[in-house]
């Protein structure tokens, strides 16, 4: 018999208990400690009442998280972490669990449901495509532990150009803010993030979005970039992108660990700048979208 309860009806221990059983051999390491776990919840706008795990014959074997964001266009749902119990895989639960999940998505009238899968994961891009998804784009992880040469992004931006920071909002209202990006990417997962804009006189033209990570005792540990744009049409979008990155990476001397996450692989001149600073790609995802 199969049954689905709500994450919000379960202990939170339970909970983690069955995410980490989803991703046992996973591509990446995805196990979470509770704390993790609630964190990501919170910083992604995750939903514990709307996501689902799925109960086997009294045992739990799979689920899905769900969050929600509405906007001008509607209401978009996001897959962020979906699994199957290594028990329970190769059975069709999958597939009762994705029905289930848009069936749910419905009921909260979403308009645009989206998730990222690992490039390699092809029985769950399948699984996807069999719920109605469809593939959109790529996307691109990439890391550099090493410093950067500072003279590769020299000179690093005209005497005109001044770069503000500003909450990660801001960002979001700027007239060339791209509202298709990865949803951990996108501004509203940003609380503890950060944002610089580049002026030329009075016109944006450009923004980044990252966050900086730290480690106990309080040293730097990590920077991660999310997004990195320059005002259509510009033509020294070049040259913003290096101010952006310039200000993103800083101090360029230090070798710490700078990554990327999602960015699209059609963001040619981005990833070419970044190809040059030595990032390497350690993940590729593809981006999914379904109508309703």
């Amino acid at each position: 018999m199969i049954t689905f309860n709500r994450f919000s009806q379960l202990p939170a221990n339970e909970i983690v208990a069955l995410w980490n059983k989803g991703f046992e051999g996973y591509f990446t390491n995805a196990a979470m400690n509770l704390d993790r776990f609630m964190a990501r919840t919170v910083s992604e706008g995750l939903s514990l009442e709307h996501s689902l795990a799925m109960i086997v014959d009294g045992e739990p074997a799979g689920f899905v998280m769900n969050g929600f964001r509405t906007t001008n266009e509607g209401k978009t749902a996001w897959n962020g972490g979906t699994g199957i119990a290594p028990a329970h895989r190769g059975k069709g639960y999958g597939k009762q669990l994705m029905a289930q999940n848009v069936q749910l998505y419905r009921e909260q009238n979403v308009n645009l449901a989206l998730l990222e899968a690992i490039i390699q994961n092809e029985p769950a891009i399948k699984l996807y495509q069999g719920a109605g998804y469809q593939i959109t784009g790529q996307l691109v992880c990439s890391i550099l532990e090493d410093a950067i040469d500072p003279s590769l992004l020299l000179p690093s931006f005209p005497h005109r150009f001044v770069i503000r920071h500003a909450k990660p909002r801001d960002a979001g209202m700027l007239s060339f803010y791209n509202h298709d990006a990865a949803w951990q990417t996108g501004w509203q997962s940003l609380n503890d993030g950060e944002c610089c804009i580049i002026a030329d006189g009075e016109e944006l033209v450009g923004y980044a979005l990252y966050k900086r990570n730290y480690s106990e005792d309080g040293s730097l540990a990590s920077i991660v970039l999310l997004q990195c744009e320059a005002a259509p049409r510009r033509t020294d979008s070049g040259k913003i992108l290096k101010a952006l990155l310039k200000e993103v990476f800083s101090p360029l001397e230090m070798p710490y660990k700078r990554m990327t996450l999602n960015i699209r692989d059609t963001h040619d001149e981005l990833l070419e700048l970044l190809d040059r600073l030595g990032f390497m790609p350690y993940i590729e995802q593809v981006h999914m979208s379904l109508r309703l």
